[in-house]
């Protein structure tokens, strides 16, 4: 529970505080740790797991692939999933296969990831096709993604998010034509884009937060603004995916609803409280970036959960290593 709720702190206390652990606690333990972006510690645990008398089992090893994922260790996920059987007698199972593909598609071996798919004795799922075609847009390459978008499709051919990471794909490769036309082929399917939005539990009252939301005081987040850009954060114009001017680009980044819901935690809670916001999309890199320079320029600790992971920023410094 302490996990789930992005407080990993507590958790591995409570977990070392036990005199009993079976394979269900060390399983909460590794998968914990791999969602909070401690990879090393997770496999240190799953290690612990194979010198005592517990025989791991499949959730095991969904815990050490996503440890593996959010590590970028594409040799060590090979190891581990290849000894599931020959060490086990575990079948790999679509889960595991689709942990894998991640792996891949993150660490930019796409045409690798997509080998594996077409070679697994299943039917590849949509989250496959989703991880797979994530690691198209970290790639920046939009032939896969097209591909990729084919096949999800068929399995679920009105998912927004499909769209949307393809028209990604093409603006980061400044295809602003073929962004228009996947825009358009939405609009004309009637699909309509999830919006951003995250929220953040102040006083046990829950806050939404959308992009350039006017609902909450935003002095505290302009003033962060100036403070970070001073310490020298840049925005990176690179993650607004609309053909605008510079400064359009620029004013857009600022106010994403996850720093506007982090400035609103700053300005509701004393110093040294854990913020802790949930977003309910990938957090851009830009943000990423501006949130280190937040967490360094604030005395509190930021914990941001999005779809993909858990971010704890401290000092400057992320959990997941720039790495997600």
């Amino acid at each position: 529970m302490y996990a789930k709720c992005g407080n990993i702190q507590e958790s591995y206390k409570l977990f070392k505080r036990m005199n009993v652990r079976n394979i269900a606690s060390w399983n909460a333990m590794v998968v914990g740790l791999a969602q909070h972006g401690n990879g090393e510690e997770a496999l240190k645990n799953y290690k612990q797991i194979r010198g005592q008398d517990i025989k791991p089992d499949s959730i095991t090893f969904i815990g050490v692939l996503s440890a593996c994922c959010h590590s970028g260790l594409v040799s060590e996920a090979y190891g581990y999933f290849n000894s599931m059987h020959s060490m086990y007698g575990i079948e790999p199972k679509i889960g595991h296969y689709s942990c894998l593909v991640d792996v891949l598609g993150r660490a930019g071996h796409v045409h690798q990831a997509m080998k594996l798919i077409e070679s697994m004795p299943f039917e590849p799922s949509a989250s496959m096709y989703r991880a797979l075609l994530g690691g198209c847009k970290l790639q920046g390459d939009a032939e896969t993604g097209e591909y990729v978008v084919t096949r999800l499709l068929v399995l679920e051919p009105f998912d927004s998010a499909a769209y949307v990471l393809l028209s990604n794909i093409y603006a980061s490769a400044n295809q602003w034509d073929k962004v228009n036309e996947t825009r358009k082929m939405m609009k004309s399917r009637s699909i309509k884009k999830d919006p951003g939005h995250s929220w953040i539990d102040v006083k046990s009252m829950i806050h939404f937060f959308v992009v350039d939301d006017k609902s909450h005081p935003q002095d505290k987040l302009e003033e962060l603004n100036q403070i970070i850009g001073e310490e020298g954060y840049t925005p990176d114009t690179d993650y607004v995916m609309h053909d605008v001017e510079e400064e359009e680009k620029e004013r857009s980044l600022y106010y994403h609803s996850e720093r506007l819901a982090i400035a609103y935690g700053i300005i509701s809670t004393p110093p040294l409280t854990t913020i802790r916001v949930i977003k309910n999309l990938r957090v851009c890199g830009d943000c990423h970036n501006a949130i280190k320079y937040i967490s360094k320029a604030v005395d509190h600790e930021i914990v941001l959960r999005d779809t993909n992971r858990y971010h704890c920023f401290r000092n400057g410094v992320c959990s997941c290593g720039d790495y997600w």
